[in-house]
């Protein structure tokens, strides 16, 4: 009996921190991940960027459809939208986010009690987040949302 004592009770002390890891939206693993990606964003050669971005939620149009982002200095200086070529006025821009401020996004959503999980993928070269689903709670409505980023480039 002492033998079977030695050998499950390892076994469901690994399970213990396996049930804690999945109290998270973020596993360890995705927070590596996340970091890794986060390293890679930072490592890039250019500080300005473009970005095309959309979001699925319940949020302005504008939001909702593709649209090109110019991060200058850290903002969002400029935004059109590629369906139409429009340019979003300055105080609508706000609810535009930046590269960093998907990773902050995803990395606060940890502490969210709202959400059932993170589910985030990274563009292998450069790091960025190229779909992040913030999935809510069930019973929780019209509150999660899916960031799209993709054609990351230097800003002319």
């Amino acid at each position: 009996m002492t033998g079977l004592r030695s050998f499950y009770a390892p076994l469901l002390a690994l399970l213990g921190v396996s049930l804690a890891g999945c109290e998270s939206p973020l596993s360890p693993g995705e927070l590596r991940l996340l970091a890794q990606a986060e390293a890679r964003w930072e490592a890039r050669s250019f500080p300005d960027y473009t970005i095309e971005m959309r979001q699925a939620c319940f949020c302005p149009q504008e939001v909702t459809q593709w649209a090109r982002l110019e991060v200058r200095g850290g903002r969002i200086a400029r935004v059109v939208l590629l369906e139409t070529g429009a340019e979003v006025p300055p105080d609508k821009r706000v609810d535009f986010r930046t590269v960093e401020q998907v990773f902050a996004s995803i990395r606060q959503a940890n502490n969210a009690d709202w959400l059932e999980d993170v589910v985030a993928e990274y563009d292998r070269l450069l790091g960025f987040p190229t779909q992040v689903d913030f999935v809510p709670k069930r019973g929780i409505l019209d509150a999660g949302s899916t960031f799209y980023l993709r054609n990351a480039a230097p800003a002319l």
